[in-house]
């Protein structure tokens, strides 16, 4: 086994098994989908129905409680279309990352673990402060694509390049879109390899870190 890539096998039946599982959610992503674009354009017309009777009400000369009443209801409704609006939102998110999955994980299977690629394999991540998880990384020459699964429920995709073991890794979340960028080092001389680092938000967000370290160990 070349030290810092999986064995071809072990990294094809990684591949494999990401690809089927998110297939899998893809498939049950379309349908869930469908049914929220539904709900969200029936929700669509009755705000459009209501904003166009408030007009009306306004335009004859309605009385004070009556437009309240009507005033009241039509920002239920509006608050409604937003919240459906957000569940769409997040659902094609969702799609996005399933699709980067399924990418990279053909990507892996039609090179047969990518031995010319240090970083491709499964990582385990520590994301200061306060968060754990793991990543899948695919390299193709001085390209870097992959996935993460991060504490409280993050998940999303990884874009990026290594030059000269200078790593830099866009962040796209599937919640908050392209969140951060981290900066690291390769190191192939540790046991096991090691990335580490500091990484920077793109946005800022009350409550959450725009900035800290991070490191990433090999999985085997």
């Amino acid at each position: 086994m070349i030290i810092g890539v999986l064995a071809p096998s072990a990294a094809a039946q990684d591949a494999r098994t990401l690809a089927v599982i998110h297939a899998a959610l893809m498939a049950e992503g379309i349908e869930e989908l469908e049914r929220k674009n539904g709900l969200m354009r029936e929700t669509w017309g009755l705000v459009d129905a209501g904003a166009t009777a408030m007009l009306d009400a306004q335009r004859q000369g309605g009385d004070l409680d009556n437009l309240r009443v009507r005033e009241d209801q039509l920002q239920q409704l509006e608050s409604q279309l937003l919240m459906r609006l957000f569940e769409v939102q997040r659902l094609r998110r969702e799609m996005l990352t399933n699709m980067a999955v399924i990418e990279a994980a053909g990507r892996v299977t039609s090179s047969q673990s990518g031995s010319s690629g240090v970083l491709n394999g499964r990582w385990t991540l520590t994301v200061l402060p306060g968060l754990t998880g793991t990543a899948f990384l695919v390299q193709q020459g001085t390209l870097i694509s992959g996935t993460y699964e991060l504490s409280g429920g993050w998940t999303g995709s990884l874009r990026g390049t290594l030059v000269a073991n200078k790593i830099r890794l866009e962040r796209i979340d599937s919640q908050l879109g392209f969140a951060a960028i981290f900066y690291g080092e390769l190191n192939l001389g540790a046991d096991p390899d090691v990335i580490q680092g500091r990484w920077e938000a793109t946005q800022l967000a009350a409550g959450m870190a725009s900035a800290g370290g991070w490191r990433a160990e090999r999985a085997d």
